[in-house]
């Protein structure tokens, strides 16, 4: 009996990292070794040298959009940011985007959304962002250089960054329309 249990065990071990180097990170991942998570999902601070973390100054990024411009981040200084990390092939970013899209509608200049794609194929990003209608700015992180500074591996996060630059929150799964208004709430109240 009691090996029948140990197989068992090594068996849903072996599956479940199978299924996670598998997907890469293709939805959500667990939180970086070291970091705490609070019971809504947001990852706090983490031992990962050079890897920004709640509390710190957001990593500022130039980087190309899918249209052609540029966005920096810095650029939104003084105002509160939505930073989204997302891929076109990501099922948990699909589903995001329409809330992401309502949000950006919504933000009256009270705060920017501001998206990167990473892990992607450029065509692909280009024709969901048309397709689901992201009118605001979708930076392509074409070497993940961008995602590594803030030490996003699976996908979708986001982050929610105050007028001063400083990151306030990290969501490291698919939002719901609660985790956004809550943020957003948190963000704004200051300004």
């Amino acid at each position: 009996m009691l090996g029948v249990v140990a197989i068992t065990v090594v068996a849903v071990v072996a599956v479940v990292t199978w299924l996670s180097v598998r997907d890469n990170g293709s939805s959500t991942s667990a939180p970086t070794p070291g970091a705490t998570v609070d019971p809504i999902g947001q990852i706090g601070p983490s031992s990962e040298p050079g890897v920004a973390k709640v509390g710190d100054l957001a990593p500022d990024f130039n980087l190309e959009t899918l249209d052609g411009s540029t966005v920096r981040l810095s650029d939104f200084r003084g105002t509160p940011v939505v930073l989204n990390f997302w891929a076109s092939w990501c099922t948990p970013c699909r589903k995001e985007f329409p809330l992401l899209r309502a949000s950006a509608k919504d933000a009256g200049g009270r705060y920017a959304v501001v998206g990167v794609s990473t892990e992607d194929i450029r065509s692909d990003a280009r024709a969901f962002a048309k397709d689901e209608d992201a009118n605001w700015p979708n930076g392509f992180d074409v070497d993940k250089g961008v995602a590594k500074s803030y030490g996003v591996i699976g996908k979708p996060q986001t982050f929610f960054i105050d007028a001063d630059g400083r990151i306030v929150a990290r969501v490291p799964s698919e939002l719901t329309q609660a985790t956004i208004d809550r943020q957003i709430a948190k963000l704004t109240r200051a300004r």
